[in-house]
């Protein structure tokens, strides 16, 4: 069996997709995002004055 080396390389490029799939995402559904992180601000803050 192969011995797996994973690089900081590796590291880096894995970080970089997953951050440009977060992005493209968010662009492709912005309502659906505005929408959750109003929604998620406000159920924090509420839950936050009990």
């Amino acid at each position: 069996m192969k011995e797996i080396r994973i690089t900081k390389r590796d590291v880096k490029f894995f970080l970089l997709g997953i951050f440009t799939w977060l992005i493209i995402v968010a662009i492709w559904d912005w309502k659906g995002v505005k929408s959750d992180l109003i929604e998620g601000y406000k159920a924090g803050f509420s839950d936050s004055k009990k």
